[in-house]
C-alpha cells in the first residue's frame, strides 16, 4: 500500500505543476490583452493631441478670417469721413471705428493665444509620438517574451503531461478514480500529509487512532473532514530513502 500512497503522492506532484502550468497559460492571454490596450491607449493620445492642433489651427484660420472683415469694416467706416455733414455724425463714426478696432484688438489676441496653443500642441505630438514608439518597443519585446514563455509552458506541460501518464498505470483503477474526484471536488489537493495529529489539507485535527493508522501507511485512510487521503511523510521518505 505504500507503493501506492507513493504513486499517488507522485501523481498529486505531477497534478499540482500541471495546474500551475495551466494557471500561468490562462492569465497570459489577459496579460496580452493588458499590452495591447497600453500600446492602443498610446496611439489615442497621440490621436488626442493631432485633434486638439487641428483643432486649434482650425480656430486661428476662422479668427484670421474674422480679424481680416474686421479690418476691412474699420477701412470702410473711415472712408466714409469724407461723407459726414455734421460734428453729431463725425462723433458717433469715431466711436464706431474704435468698437470695431476694440474688437480687431481682441480676436487679435485671440489669434495669439491660438498660436500659442498650436505651438504648445505641435512639441506635444513630437513627445507623444517619440513616447509612443519608444513604449510600443518595449510592448512588443514584453509580448514576444511572454509568447515565448507560454511556448516553453506549452512544451513542458505536454512532458509533464507524458509522465502523468507513467504515474497513473501503476495505480489501481478504484483508487484512481477515487483520486480523481477528489482532485475535482477538492481544488486539486488529493492527498495531503497528516501531521502532528492534523491534516494539513483542511487544518483540522484526526482522531487520534485515525492518526496512529494513518502513520503506519498501510492502507488508503482519508481525512473524516475533508476527505482527502492522508499519508505520513516520515516513513515513506524513510522506506524511499
Amino acid at each position: 500500500m505504500e507503493e501506492q500512497l507513493s504513486l499517488l503522492i507522485q501523481l498529486q506532484e505531477i497534478d499540482s505543476k500541471i495546474r500551475t502550468q495551466n494557471e500561468q497559460k490562462n492569465r497570459l492571454p489577459e496579460t496580452l490583452a493588458v499590452l495591447e490596450r497600453r500600446r492602443v491607449a498610446l496611439n489615442d493620445n497621440v490621436d488626442k493631441v493631432k485633434e486638439a492642433l487641428q483643432t486649434a489651427q482650425k480656430n486661428k484660420r476662422d479668427r484670421d478670417k474674422d480679424l481680416e472683415d474686421g479690418v476691412q469694416k474699420v477701412d470702410k467706416l473711415k472712408t466714409r469721413s469724407s461723407e459726414i455733414k455734421n460734428n453729431k455724425e463725425y462723433q458717433a463714426l469715431l466711436k464706431e471705428i474704435e468698437a470695431a478696432e476694440q474688437e480687431n484688438k481682441a480676436i487679435e489676441d485671440s489669434i495669439l493665444g491660438l498660436m500659442e496653443k498650436i505651438d504648445l500642441a505641435a512639441g506635444q505630438i513630437t513627445a507623444a509620438e517619440e513616447r509612443a514608439k519608444q513604449e510600443a518597443a518595449e510592448i512588443a519585446a514584453e509580448q514576444m517574451q511572454h509568447e515565448a514563455a507560454f511556448k516553453k509552458l506549452e512544451e513542458e506541460l505536454k512532458i509533464i503531461v507524458e509522465g502523468r501518464q507513467k504515474a497513473i498505470a501503476g495505480v489501481p483503477k478504484p483508487l484512481l478514480a477515487q483520486y480523481q474526484k477528489l482532485l475535482v471536488t477538492k481544488a486539486g489537493i488529493a492527498i495531503v500529509e497528516a501531521r502532528g495529529e492534523s491534516c494539513s489539507g483542511c487544518y483540522m485535527s484526526i482522531p487520534p487512532q485515525v492518526y496512529v493508522n494513518v502513520k503506519k501507511n498501510a492502507s488508503i485512510i482519508t481525512c473524516p473532514n475533508c476527505n482527502r487521503i492522508l499519508y505520513f511523510k516520515e516513513s515513506i521518505v524513510q522506506k524511499n530513502s
